[in-house]
C-alpha cells in the first residue's frame, strides 16, 4: 500500500469515528420502534425526551400533524431496550418537563402483565394518549369576571392575609358590654340535676 493510500484510508476512518463518537449514532442498532395518535402535541418536537417511570428510555423521532385536525399528530419514538415488553394497554402522556419552560416530553406507562405485548412499529390509538393542561388554558377557561375576582382575591391575600402570617387580627373585648363586677360565687344558683 503506498503512503498515499494509506492516509486517504487513515482520515475516512478518522472523520468516521469522529461522526459516530459525536452525534452518538450507532449503525448497528436496531431500535424498538412505537407511534402514538396524540390529541395535542403541543411543542413536542423530535430528540424530545421519553420516559418512564422517570427513566430515560428512548427519544421522538418524528412529530407529522394530523391533516384535518390542527393539534393532532402522529409521534414516532425509538425506544431503548429498558423499555420492553410494551403491552397493548400502554399509556402516553404529553408532559412539560419543568413548569413554564415550554418544553415537553412523553411519559410513557408499559401497561398490565396480562395485555398482549406490542410489536415493533405498532401504534397506540389516541384513546390511550393524553395530554396535560398548561397555565395558559386554565386561565383561559376563566371568563373575565372571574379572572377579576381570582386576581383580588390573590391580592388580599398577598398583602393582608400573609401580613400577619394568616392570623386574624387581635380582638379587643368592649368593657362597655361587660358587666363592672361580677356576683360573688356565693350568689349564684345552680339547677337541679334532671
Amino acid at each position: 500500500m503506498t503512503p498515499f493510500k494509506a492516509g486517504i484510508l487513515a482520515l475516512v476512518l478518522i472523520a468516521t469515528f469522529t461522526y459516530f463518537g459525536f452525534t452518538k449514532a450507532n449503525p448497528f442498532s436496531d431500535p424498538y420502534v412505537l407511534k402514538a395518535a396524540v390529541g395535542d402535541a403541543r411543542n413536542l418536537q423530535a430528540r424530545s425526551v421519553v420516559r418512564m417511570a422517570g427513566v430515560d428510555v428512548g427519544r421522538v423521532t418524528k412529530v407529522e400533524p394530523v391533516p384535518g385536525s390542527a393539534p393532532a399528530a402522529l409521534v414516532t419514538m425509538e425506544l431503548e431496550e429498558d423499555a420492553l415488553p410494551l403491552r397493548r394497554d400502554a399509556r402516553l402522556k404529553v408532559r412539560p418537563r419543568i413548569f413554564l419552560e415550554g418544553n415537553y416530553f412523553v411519559d410513557l406507562q408499559p401497561g398490565s402483565p396480562s395485555a398482549p405485548e406490542l410489536e415493533d412499529g405498532d401504534t397506540l390509538p389516541r384513546s390511550q394518549t393524553a395530554a396535560s393542561v398548561s397555565t395558559s388554558e386554565v386561565l383561559a377557561v376563566l371568563q373575565s369576571d372571574v379572572r377579576q375576582d381570582l386576581r383580588t382575591l390573590l391580592f388580599e391575600l398577598g398583602t393582608q392575609g400573609l401580613i400577619r402570617g394568616g392570623r386574624r387580627p387581635r380582638v379587643q373585648p368592649r368593657r362597655a358590654l361587660l358587666p363592672s363586677r361580677l356576683p360573688a360565687h356565693g350568689s349564684c344558683q345552680r339547677r337541679p340535676a334532671r
